[in-house]
């Protein structure tokens, strides 16, 4: 089981981070951007490539082993790269309204003005598999896939 201070730093990291509007990611030398939160034994990173249609990969780390992982992919679609800065703010909202009960990405659904977003998963923080949309005017610009769950060693 996943303890409680555990998925709460997930919370907590996930807003400083990507959701921030202040934080700013730290390059890397193959060319990602890495975003890193630290609180006492736990550490959270962030590492993702590319921006119109990105990947990367979240991690916690407790006492330097990694306990839980998210992978993600997505972006905005070609059509729709003059809504790029705008688009990524708002998913940044959304991101910003993480539900705590499953602090992986935004929340169910959330609009705001002719932006609306949409998050449908399975399973919960321990394992899942999700796919959030981002809208505008009705039409669906951005996609993004994503998985994880707990990291589980022979003892």
């Amino acid at each position: 089981m996943i303890e409680t201070n555990v998925i709460r730093f997930i919370a907590k990291a996930k807003k400083q981070a990507y959701a921030s509007t202040d934080s700013k990611p730290k390059k890397t030398k193959d060319g990602g951007k890495t975003y890193s939160i630290k609180e006492g034994d736990l550490l959270y990173t962030d590492t993702y490539f590319g921006n119109i249609i990105d990947c990367g990969q979240e991690r916690v780390y407790c006492k330097g082993k990694v306990i839980w992982v998210m992978a993600y992919r997505g972006g905005i679609f070609d059509e729709y790269q003059h809504l790029h800065q705008e688009a990524f703010n708002f998913l940044k909202k959304c991101i910003s309204k993480i539900p705590k009960d499953f602090p992986v990405r935004g929340p169910k659904s959330f609009k705001l003005g002719k932006f609306s977003y949409d998050n449908k998963w399975k399973g919960d923080i321990r394992g899942f598999v999700g796919e959030e949309g981002i809208y505008y005017a009705g039409k669906k610009i951005c996609f993004r896939n994503y998985v994880g769950g707990l990291i589980k060693n022979r003892k």
